[in-house]
């Protein structure tokens, strides 16, 4: 049985803001636990103004024109963020992949919480940003020319503990996400080592520049 006090209180939305204040919060209509079952919609984002937290389960992001799939969710991933107050013009659904446990936050409820307290208005902003800044950095790394480049981009916008950051995906899931081959990302890899930007330990590396 989930708390709901308890489970926005772990929400970026909420971050800063008391627990007594989160307690009155959801006393506001528009926030509450939806069961899904394996296969059902969970999100049409032409026609539903929310956002989900999964609690239980997993799910999946799909383009509704040709089925594409845009990304995988398990617990504790958040969908829906973006078009709250917004009318996109594209169609992305979110399907159940099995059993789903959601926390459902519609447009009203946030818009009240917002007017409650600024505060949540500038944790929703930070984390749009933050996405932004993160969408940003893809596509330079796309844009780049050489796959040093575009390597050297991707390190750059990783979380970082002064000059190093730990490489999280293998080698292979960074060679797709840049769109380069294994052979040319281990090129690119030699290629920042011998200019001097970089010294690779594994999958720890220093960024020489920063």
């Amino acid at each position: 049985m989930y708390s709901i006090t308890e489970v926005l209180k772990n929400i970026f939305l909420f971050n800063g803001i008391s627990k007594k204040d989160i307690s009155h919060l959801c006393t506001f209509s528009g926030c509450e636990i939806v069961n899904y079952e394996r296969n059902e919609l969970m999100l049409s984002a032409n026609t539903d103004k929310k956002i989900g937290i999964l609690l239980e389960g997993k799910a999946t992001i799909i383009s509704g024109d040709d089925g594409v799939i845009i990304k995988k969710l398990i617990s504790n991933d958040i969908y829906g963020v973006a078009i709250l107050f917004d009318e996109p013009k594209y169609l992305t659904k979110v399907i159940a992949s099995s059993k789903c446990t959601v926390l459902t936050l519609n447009r009203d409820f946030v818009q009240k919480c917002i007017e409650y307290n600024s505060k949540i208005a500038l944790n929703y902003i930070e984390y749009l940003a933050k996405k932004i800044s993160f969408l940003n950095s893809k596509i330079s790394s796309y844009t780049a020319k050489t796959a040093e480049n575009k390597l050297y981009s991707y390190l750059l916008q990783l979380p970082r503990e002064g000059n190093k950051v730990v490489l999280k995906t293998d080698f292979s899931g960074i060679a797709k996400m840049l769109g380069i081959g294994r052979a040319s990302l281990y090129r690119a890899f030699e290629k920042l080592e011998n200019d001097d930007l970089i010294i690779k330990n594994n999958k720890e590396i220093t960024l020489k520049e920063v």
